[in-house]
């Protein structure tokens, strides 16, 4: 038990507070203008050491507050989304037949068990291939088909501006000021103090699509690279750093003169790495006002810095290899298993920026690899920054044609906190901890990263393409970034006014 009590925001958070420990974890700060990200100190020095919480223990039994509820067996659905090619993005969070050995599996069939015998319900769930375009079916429709659903973020963006989910503030029985919940994503996502989707120990995709950086440690040791935890920890690991390893450590192995998939990448990337790591550097395109509503606030010289040297990177075809670049997505089915995992798998990659949910393909790799926070900016950056693939991060909502709100509140806010001591302890230290992370650092690597996500809502929303309006930098060396935001301010601006009149007319 004690191995859990580090200090991780979110999902994580609880351990604390049921050690009577309260810590401070903000990852809503981010710089405005050309200042540097705020108050985080530098390296892993916001994290609180191993030993701070050796004493320390969680109870067995998590105390949350509902009504005794007798629902007289009633069908509890859930509205979940089918799995990416089959085996990416599944939603294993939810439902278990059941025990079968996988931790997860296991866990969730018994929280699950907890719940039925709580409220006397049957938990069934629904797999559709189209969550985004099934909801809006139902609800317009009037019908009660399912009870709570979870959609991506970025969907769920369009369904609030649509009126489809109801605001969770006013759903009973939810208390967002719970532990079990994830407050600082919430908090990151509402507008004019209403919220529709809501994170927190309920739902594991989060934190499959929180980005990373792994690295192989062979490779680093052929090229004498040195040791990248000392360099997280000495707040050196930037975005300087990982380019100049990555050109080092690139080779054209068949002597064709050209890079290709067959040869030796200093880095394994994808066009959406242009956002990732502009978060890493704790820029954001929204901020929010004093009343809770989204402000523009990209237009900056910091933003031009930064991105001048992400492009920088992305666009050296001798560096990087993207994944999803159009000869390689015409070449295979599959790129994401045929370039990220097979390459990286087989040693000819020295990094790897993915998401944890491609991690669990590297369990068979023989060579160890380790994890690593996104890179800075530069070293007088304070602290590092962590953000999640908008379009795989799952939120919990509830369609607004829920006919018994207080059923459902009183359900998920028990579900949410019964995942405590079940689906959290499976998936972050047995799953993650035993299975992905390869030493002890990785350990730490992991809790820095999950207590650093900075959440941006122009990308929850996705207003007019915003990810599109990063990704589509990627194999561009010279970026007139005045000119390109020209063209999509006003269709910005005009986007989150209407977001602001929709929902101010639908809630």
């Amino acid at each position: 038990m004690k191995k859990y009590l580090k200090q991780i925001s979110g999902i994580f958070f609880l351990f604390f507070v049921f050690a009577f420990l309260l810590v401070s974890c903000d990852s809503g700060g981010s710089p405005n203008g050309q200042n540097a990200p705020g108050d985080k100190k530098s390296g892993l020095e916001n994290q609180n050491s191993r030993d701070d919480f050796e004493s320390a223990e969680i109870p067995e039994k998590i105390a949350y507050e509902v009504p005794e509820m007798d629902c007289g067996g009633y069908g509890f659905t859930v509205l979940a989304k089918e799995p990416y090619l089959e085996i990416y993005w599944i939603t294993a969070d939810m439902y278990a037949e059941a025990e079968n050995g996988d931790p997860i599996n296991d866990a969730v069939y018994k929280r699950n068990r907890i719940l039925e015998e709580k409220f006397n319900i049957d938990i069934k769930q629904t797999i559709v291939s189209d969550i985004w375009g099934y909801i809006p079916k139902i609800v317009k429709s009037g019908s009660d088909d399912f009870d709570v659903c979870y959609p991506v973020m970025q969907q769920a963006g369009s369904l609030v501006q649509s009126g489809y989910l109801l605001n969770l503030y006013e759903v009973p029985w939810l208390d967002f000021e719970k532990p079990w919940w994830d407050q600082s994503i919430n908090d990151s996502i509402t507008i004019g103090h209403k919220l529709y989707g809501a994170a927190g120990n309920i739902v594991t995709l989060t934190n499959d699509a929180t980005w990373t950086v792994l690295f192989n440690k062979n490779l680093s040791k052929d090229f004498e690279i040195g040791d990248h935890y000392q360099l997280v920890k000495d707040g050196k690991w930037t975005l300087d750093v990982l380019h100049e390893n990555s050109r080092k450590a690139a080779k054209d192995l068949d002597g064709d003169g050209t890079m290709t998939d067959l040869d030796q990448w200093g880095a394994i990337t994808q066009h959406e790495c242009v956002y990732c790591l502009f978060a890493g550097t704790g820029q954001k395109v929204i901020e929010k006002s004093k009343d809770d509503l989204p402000v523009l606030e990209l237009n900056n010289d910091r933003t031009v810095s930064v991105l001048d040297k992400i492009i920088d990177f992305m666009s050296d075809g001798d560096a990087q290899i993207k994944a999803d670049d159009a000869e390689y997505t015409k070449k295979y089915a599959n790129v994401w298993n045929e370039i990220t995992t097979k390459i990286f798998a087989e040693n000819r990659a020295l990094y790897e920026i993915v998401n944890f949910n491609m991690v669990q393909t590297l369990r068979n790799m023989e060579t160890d690899f380790g994890i690593l926070p996104l890179p800075k900016y530069d070293e007088s950056q304070n602290g590092y920054y962590s953000t999640l693939q908008y379009g795989n991060a799952s939120v919990m909502c509830i369609p607004a044609t829920a006919s018994n709100p207080e059923r459902t509140g009183a359900v998920l806010e028990a579900w949410a906190a019964e995942s405590v001591n079940t689906l959290t302890k499976a998936y972050y230290e047995i799953t993650l901890k035993s299975k992905n992370a390869r030493d002890e650092e990785s350990e730490a690597m992991l809790d820095l990263i999950f207590s650093t996500r900075v959440i941006d809502q122009g990308l929850f929303f996705n207003w007019v393409g915003m990810l599109d309006f990063f990704s589509g930098f990627s194999q561009k060396k010279n970026v007139d970034f005045a000119s390109q935001y020209e063209k999509s301010e006003s269709k910005w601006i005009a986007a989150i006014e209407k977001t602001i009149a929709a929902m101010e007319e639908n809630n």
